[in-house]
């Protein structure tokens, strides 16, 4: 096995134990945006940045792992 090697499956592994939780981050946030009626527009605010910032996390190791 080369360095390269090992270093590409080190990313992998990597980027899939990171996007264990981060799945689970946006689907949490996603649900408490379902009912975003009742809560309060900072809280909201703040789910809506959690979102953005997972999908962002999420479309980088989609990119790492296919490099």
């Amino acid at each position: 096995m080369t360095e390269s090697t090992s270093t590409d499956e080190r990313l992998r592994k990597l980027c899939h134990d990171i996007a264990n939780p981060l799945t689970a981050i946006l689907a949490e946030a996603q649900l408490l945006l379902m009912d975003e009626g009742s809560l309060a527009d900072d809280t909201v605010r703040a789910l809506r940045e959690i979102e953005t910032l997972s999908r962002r996390i999420r479309d980088l190791l989609a990119e790492s792992s296919t490099a």
